[in-house]
């Protein structure tokens, strides 16, 4: 039964009174009651929990009887009146304001006080769910609630974008936010903590309503010339912006966010290698990123960052809003798709496909799957090989052609080869044929030094003979 405790604390001072550690010199043991009242033996706890109260003892009765109450009806199941009556949306209000402390989550150590635009896109999933699925109150969310959630989600996701239809993988976060939503009333009314925990998920790998493919660097070099080039001037950025802007992207790997973050302090050229500093608040996971540039891009940049003032955004303006209406028209321009069909649908090639292509030609590099995901700056190496990563058909093709297939006779020492092997040994054959067909070059032969003595003609071998026999 729970009751309240007034525990002894035992503590050490010094000879003015003051606490001290206990391994201070002439420290002196003082043992003597707590100033609050604790309350132990509460329902659903562990016995010997103590939880502080007050130190007024009626008012610590009072607390005691209050979370008793709750605790017995949560336990139990049974209705809560007072919070039952009050609308969700006020609930909704008192969330937002947890998600924005960072206490809207499940905790853990490595908890992160989520940004405002995070909290604003779960708020915005949270209404439209509770206004979709009719839940006005908390008790709506009873036994009934899971199915109607499901068919809402499913309804949905059969639709289309202009029907305000969910791909699968919105449908995925809907659910989460139903959950994150349950967890939370669940510590302040009769809602299940685990109300929505066996609704099953969405498969978006396998349903993609955008997915997004690599730029080829035959595409890439196309739309940096035709941008380079171009005389349009779009969202207060010139063709050349846009060029580094691209290059940039595409060298380091930086969200458009982000990107719209940099300023040219950020760029240390003159580094070994050259660096690309972005500060930790303007990341998407919170930690400051040091991307390194290719030595080339950074030669560059020198004549390009020296135009732009200091302190400010290298590429001003609200292109990073909707960055796909800023390159769409440039790869239209450069002939370049923005979507191409593949036997597993859609592939589109927007602004984050730019980090698509960086995360794919560094792993067409050779690069090692470590570094790659460093570079990814991924907290999870199968979120980069996974979605990041996109094989070429090409490299595919010569990973196959070294495949030893028994019982197939190799017709010559090059059948198990790739492409670009042999292209490496045909190059080293056309040189050695080359240099066996060549005349030789003609030998100078050495001239013979004559004597010093004057009157005397003969070669060295001619005066030895002659020094020999007169000997």
């Amino acid at each position: 039964m729970a009751h309240l405790v007034r525990p002894w604390q035992v503590r050490y001072v010094n000879d003015a009174g003051r606490r001290v550690p206990k391994s201070t010199p002439g420290a002196k043991k003082v043992r003597e009651r707590a100033a609050k009242w604790y309350g132990q033996g509460l329902p659903n706890t562990p016995p010997a929990k103590r939880v502080p109260l007050a130190t007024d003892r009626a008012a610590a009765q009072r607390m005691l009887d209050e979370m008793v109450r709750k605790l017995e009806k949560g336990h139990a199941g049974l209705p809560d009146r007072d919070a039952s009556r009050r609308p969700l949306s006020e609930f909704l209000a008192e969330l937002q304001s947890d998600l924005t402390l960072g206490l809207g989550g499940k905790g853990g150590k490595r908890r992160r006080v989520p940004s405002e635009d995070q909290v604003k896109l779960v708020m915005r999933r949270l209404r439209n769910l509770t206004d979709g699925c009719g839940f006005a109150c908390p008790a709506d969310l009873n036994a009934a609630a899971p199915a109607r959630l499901a068919k809402y989600l499913q309804a949905r996701v059969g639709k289309s974008r202009k029907e305000d239809g969910l791909s699968p993988q919105t449908a995925d976060f809907y659910l989460a936010a139903a959950r994150r939503l349950a967890r939370w009333l669940s510590r302040r009314s009769p809602v299940l903590a685990d109300l929505f925990d066996g609704l099953p998920g969405f498969d978006p790998n396998n349903d993609r309503r955008h997915a997004r493919r690599e730029i080829s660097p035959v595409e890439l070099g196309r739309l940096l010339d035709t941008t380079l080039n171009s005389t349009r001037i779009a969202r207060r950025l010139t063709g050349r912006d846009r060029y580094f802007l691209y290059l940039v992207a595409f060298s380091t790997g930086y969200r458009a966010g982000e990107l719209s973050k940099l300023q040219p302090e950020s760029f240390d050229l003159d580094a070994e290698p050259p660096m690309v500093t972005l500060p930790a608040r303007y990341a998407k996971n919170k930690k400051a990123a040091r991307q390194p540039l290719p030595p080339g891009v950074a030669d560059l940049l020198r004549d390009y960052l020296q135009s732009k003032p200091a302190g400010e955004s290298v590429w001003p303006g609200t292109w990073s809003v909707k960055p796909v209406k800023l390159l769409r028209r440039d790869l239209a321009e450069a002939d370049v798709p923005y979507v191409v069909e593949t036997p597993d649908g859609f592939r589109y090639a927007d602004f984050h496909a730019l980090r698509h292509s960086y995360v794919s030609a560094l792993a067409a590099s050779g690069v090692s799957g470590k570094e790659l995901q460093e570079l990814a700056r991924h907290g999870d190496l199968r979120l980069t090989l996974g979605t990041y990563t996109h094989t070429r058909a090409g490299a595919l093709g010569d990973a196959v052609a070294r495949l030893a297939v028994p019982g197939l006779v190799a017709v010559s020492p090059f059948a198990t080869m790739s492409r670009r092997e042999l292209e490496g040994a045909l190059a080293g054959m056309l040189a050695a044929f080359a240099s066996l067909l060549s005349p030789p070059a003609p030998v100078a032969r050495p001239v013979a030094r004559t004597r010093a003595t004057s009157g005397d003609s003969r070669g060295p071998s001619e005066t030895g003979r002659g020094s020999k026999a007169s000997a």
